[in-house]
């Protein structure tokens, strides 16, 4: 079974009762996917009836882009596939996730403290994505070449419905692993907030406007729309489209580098790269590419943005593994010194007869080493008669 992230999966706790108590929920709770063949009704019910939830949510309210809300329906998936099982499993689920929520709604109301205090940085990416492409932005070629302002083409709901994507993929394939591979979920929340923590902090220390706001504000000479949520009306989803602006205005209008959207994509990629065969491996990154394509064409991000969210990706693949293994290490280190602290020198000859003992017995049985003798047996007459010399005492000479 997996361990929990922030207690034994780093290490970090030392309380037996603590692990002894979290073993057994984890136990509890973990169930293989050979399980589905066995589901009694009541759980094929609950699943569906979840997914029912999910369809009226995205079609009468729009598709859910709330942290909370998010983790509310990953919440009630949770305890719908479980239904039928121990009640710990819900324990298990607040003790496992309450940190992360945590994390995630403190890193949602950052974005909103980042967008005060420093000015922003608007012409440095300009200039970044001028040089690597030769001039021309990348946004505004794919608005020249595929923007219509009196049509929604397909590419554009394609566009809509894999940039709102960012704000539901991870916490997904995050509770799927949580419910059928636990010992890959501690690895996947590690790297996944480590990667959102470095995020907010470049956020607060860098703030850096999105080609839209710099259109906005007259420093591109050329006008660019926001398209991230044009194509949800043509999908008949016109809530959608209202609360998603309605997020945006809440959010940091202002913290474009480096690009989240990016960044979580490629990490989903590079997290199952070594899981998955070698021919599915290519189909991995058509994610991240879409991801790409779709934030440089709705003016949400320049491409060195993009770039600076793939960087951080592969920094926090390499600190966050060095740091579990040093970890692995400590504990091993720690598990094999208290082995030999408590472990009694055994020699390796037993004596079973009474028979006078060999040298290399009798030293033991001067250094204070006592062979340890079979159940129901004693030790013999010869034995307890050993003297200092090797031979049995058989009185003063």
């Amino acid at each position: 079974m997996g361990q929990h992230f922030l207690g034994e999966g780093l290490g970090m706790s030392s309380c037996a009762g603590w692990r002894s108590g979290m073993r057994a929920l984890d136990g509890a709770v973990a169930i293989s996917p050979r399980h589905l063949r066995t589901w009694p009704a009541i759980r094929v019910l609950a699943v569906v009836g979840c997914l029912v939830g999910v369809a009226v949510q995205c079609l009468w309210w729009g598709w859910p882009t709330d942290t909370l809300l998010v983790f509310g329906w990953l919440s009630a998936g949770a305890l719908c596939w479980n239904a039928g099982q121990p009640w710990c499993g819900a324990l298990r689920w607040v003790r496992d996730w309450g940190p992360v929520l945590g994390l995630l709604v403190g890193y949602d109301y950052s974005r909103g403290i980042a967008a005060h205090g420093l000015a922003p940085h608007v012409t440095g990416m300009i200039r970044a994505d001028e040089l690597l492409t030769g001039g021309r932005l990348p946004t505004l070629w794919l608005q020249w070449h595929l923007y219509d302002p009196l049509r929604v083409h397909w590419w554009d709901v394609l566009a809509s419905v894999v940039y709102l994507s960012h704000f539901v993929a991870v916490p997904a394939v995050a509770g799927v692993l949580w419910l059928c591979r636990r010992e890959l979920w501690s690895a996947f929340v590690r790297r996944w907030l480590f990667l959102t923590i470095a995020g907010v902090a470049t956020y607060l220390a860098y703030p850096a406007a999105p080609p839209w706001w710099a259109s906005v504000h007259g420093y591109l000479g050329a006008h660019v729309e926001r398209l991230s949520a044009r194509g949800w009306a043509a999908l008949g989803l016109d809530s959608t489209g209202p609360l998603f602006d309605q997020g945006q205005a809440l959010a940091n209008p202002v913290a474009a580098m480096p690009s989240l959207h990016a960044a979580f994509s490629m990490f989903l990629a590079v997290f199952f790269l070594p899981r998955v065969p070698r021919r599915w491996r290519p189909l991995l990154f058509a994610y991240p590419l879409a991801m790409m394509l779709t934030v440089l064409y709705c003016a949400e991000h320049y491409l060195i943005d993009v770039l600076a969210g793939w960087s951080y990706v592969l920094a926090t693949f390499v600190l966050v593994g060095v740091v579990e293994r040093g970890w692995q290490h400590n504990i091993g280190a720690t598990d094999r010194g208290r082995h030999r602290r408590h472990t009694r020198r055994i020699p390796h000859h037993v004596p079973t007869e009474n028979k006078p003992p060999t040298r290399k017995e009798c030293t033991e049985r001067t250094t204070g080493i006592e062979p340890v003798w079979p159940a129901g047996k004693t030790a013999p007459a010869a034995w307890s008669g050993v003297s200092t010399c090797g031979r049995p005492d058989h009185g003063a000479r």
